[in-house]
């Protein structure tokens, strides 16, 4: 292999990103010297909502993004917006959200349930606000207003799916409407929605500002759940194959600093989001308070960035999110779904970057596994969803 061949076909990037905990990988591979330990000079640039974001990696202001993985693909077929290839080779974690309510709707909860609901028991919860739903209807009162981050995201996905689950038909019993995740704690607080579904540290904000309760942790859904991407179009990836796989590398090696270093995270999450350090280590160090006054909960799994191949695009995840969008008929059911994935999580760039052992190659990821299981000798976290038994 000539030098040629490894060339970084371009050096200077911009890289954009959300004020969230999972933005961490892009914040540390800059702070700790990764991306120019790969000859890669990144200005990283923080933007105000995921349309934002989206719009500005189509037309090239940015080369890449931290990207919801649901978003990604929708670019991809043209939904919502204009129609892009698109490729992701690195997921920056798994877990990290959060199912926030108002204070109100956690009272009207503990009322309808006979046991104390907000601690992490989907079945309960679920099994609650169905309770409270019909009992707000029955009086003539307005649905409940729930807030989601954008409609092709993990965050709405997963709440659709838990909702209807619960006997709750998101699109009849409730009102959904996408807000940007910072601007969640205002909304709460001026009683503009009853709840919202957004990232770390958004959720632990609103509970020390005593504004809001988390019913459901993201773990409490789904055990090792999916979410954001690094977002690249295609055109742009192929223009720049090394550049592609040199960000890769280095948002690799952040991954694992994030896992061995929670409380340094923590502080350079706090200045570069401008929240408070008690608001940004929760869902970081793993010890998550659901309601103000109660003790802190052993949450390990809030927010995973490297271990249990955290990082590797799974194929099962991105054909999870297409056959969701197919169920709630926003694309067409004869799709196929495997057959799109395959051009847009990019697996084989994630082998090539960081030279993993072959053996990897097509092993398949089941969704079905309740404890912590093996796969090739890697320790893997549980992957099932709590609310299907």
């Amino acid at each position: 292999m000539t030098d040629t061949d490894t060339q970084l076909e371009k050096s200077d990037l911009i890289l954009g990103y959300m004020p969230l905990s999972d933005s961490l990988p892009l914040l540390v591979a800059d702070t700790q010297g990764y991306f120019e330990a790969e000859g890669l000079h990144v200005e990283l640039q923080q933007e105000v909502s995921w349309a934002n974001i989206r719009d500005k990696v189509l037309v090239g202001h940015l080369d890449g993004a931290q990207m919801l993985a649901p978003m990604l693909l929708a670019t991809h077929l043209g939904l919502g917006g204009l129609k892009k290839a698109m490729m992701t080779p690195f997921a920056f974690g798994l877990n990290g959200n959060a199912f926030t309510i108002s204070r109100s709707l956690g009272k009207q909860l503990d009322a309808n349930s006979p046991e104390h609901v907000l601690a992490g028991d989907a079945v309960a919860a679920g099994k609650a606000l169905k309770q409270v739903i019909k009992a707000r209807r029955s009086c003539g009162d307005q649905p409940l207003v729930f807030a989601t981050v954008y409609p092709y995201s993990i965050h709405n996905l997963l709440l659709r799916d838990w909702l209807a689950a619960s006997g709750v038909d998101p699109d009849q019993d409730v009102t959904l409407v996408v807000l940007p995740p910072s601007q969640m704690v205002d909304h709460l607080s001026l009683s503009h929605i009853d709840g919202f579904c957004a990232g770390a540290p958004w959720n632990s904000v609103a509970i020390q500002k005593n504004v809001g309760e988390c019913l459901l942790t993201g773990p409490d859904l789904w055990r090792s759940a999916p979410d954001k991407v690094l977002g690249l179009t295609q055109e742009w990836a192929n223009a720049h194959p090394n550049t592609t796989l040199a960000l890769v590398r280095a948002l690799d090696k952040a991954t694992v600093w994030l896992d061995e270093n929670r409380n340094a995270a923590g502080t350079l999450l706090a200045e570069a989001i401008h929240v408070p350090i008690a608001a940004a280590l929760p869902a970081l160090v793993g010890e998550f308070i659901y309601r103000t006054g109660e003790t802190k909960q052993q949450q390990p799994d809030m927010l995973i960035f490297h271990r249990s191949l955290a990082n590797y695009p799974w194929q099962e995840h991105g054909c999870w999110f297409l056959k969701q969008m197919q169920r709630w008929g926003w694309v067409s059911s004869a799709l196929d779904c495997e057959e799109v994935v395959s051009h847009c999580y990019r697996t084989d760039l994630y082998h090539q970057a960081l030279q993993l052992p072959t053996l990897l190659e097509g092993t398949q990821l089941s969704l079905d596994h309740s404890e912590e299981w093996q796969l090739e000798g890697i320790v893997m976290s549980p992957t099932a969803f709590t609310y299907r038994r």
